[in-house]
């Protein structure tokens, strides 16, 4: 039997909110600059009046520090290059990828992954103590409102 194997990409952003544990998330289709402005103006909405730090790596499509494009009220700091143990989102994606409906699955759409993907997801939408399981470190509340005395 003849088969072609066809992939189609999907993306996932993600944000861990470090004081109150919100958990913040949107497909895209595409990783770019534009689609991480989008992100960030998707954390903005969750609480407009705020200023938002936002602790990310180093990805090519992630915007920098002093860019433009960053929206008013977001303040990035960036983790040091190649250091994904940092980054408490990369956990969060294990933690996605190993969940029951999604590890080792074949997906005839992305609808049906993300469909799969979502019990997964919901833990984190509803349950704070989940997500501050994930950024309950010191560092990372310091350089947070460190950012913010400055």
């Amino acid at each position: 039997m003849k088969r072609q194997t066809r992939y189609t990409w999907d993306y996932l952003y993600g944000a861990l909110e470090v004081v109150e544990g919100a958990a913040v998330f949107a497909h895209l289709p595409t990783v770019s600059l534009e689609c991480n402005d989008l992100f960030l103006r998707e954390i903005i909405k969750m609480d407009p009046d705020a200023q938002h730090v936002v602790i990310a790596d180093q990805a090519g499509f992630h915007l920098r520090p002093g860019d433009d494009r960053v929206p008013e009220g977001v303040h990035l700091i960036a983790l040091p290059p190649y250091s994904p143990e940092l980054n408490p989102c990369e956990q969060l994606w294990d933690v996605i990828k190993d969940s029951e409906g999604v590890a080792n699955g074949l997906f005839s759409s992305v609808g049906k992954l993300r469909k799969a993907m979502e019990p997964a997801l919901r833990r984190f939408w509803e349950d704070a103590t989940a997500v501050l399981s994930l950024v309950g470190r010191p560092w990372l509340h310091s350089q947070a409102n460190g950012l913010l005395k400055n």
